[in-house]
């Protein structure tokens, strides 16, 4: 669960117009799978680890369309760059997080767990700036 930690975003490749395209999440697990009721640690942690993938991909779908409503270069690259620093308090926060249960079965639980919550809260944050951004 240690390889969570260290996704990223796609991010950096210049468009054919120039300068930054819209970034992406890109997990470094291959989720496990869900059953329909989980009952071991590992099955919890499919579960989660599709929902962190659902997020992702909403999250995704955010950044690209407010990226598309940004007026300027320099402001579609100031979000990549908050996206990216976003990326990495959503690592390294839950990581500390996650440490409380170091060693034990139910730390990549609480890694998850945090992750997800995180994408949560910013996925209700992106979608408040797509409003704004769309109502110029």
């Amino acid at each position: 669960m240690a390889a969570l930690v260290a996704g990223g975003l796609g991010a950096g490749v210049a468009r054919a117009g120039g300068g930054p395209a819209p970034p992406v999440i890109r997990e470094p697990f291959t989720a496990l799978p869900c059953p329909i009721h989980p009952d071991t640690t590992i099955e919890v942690e499919g579960c989660q680890e599709m929902r962190i993938l659902r997020t992702d991909r909403a999250i995704d779908a955010e950044v690209k369309a407010i990226f598309g409503r940004l007026p300027t270069p320099s402001a579609r690259a100031s979000f990549v760059t908050g996206e990216q620093s976003w990326l990495r308090y959503r690592q390294q926060s839950c990581a500390s997080e996650a440490a409380v249960d170091a060693g034990g079965s139910a730390e990549p639980v609480a890694l998850l767990t945090c992750v997800l919550r995180r994408n949560t809260s910013h996925l209700a944050d992106l979608r408040a700036m797509k409003k704004v951004v769309s109502q110029r």
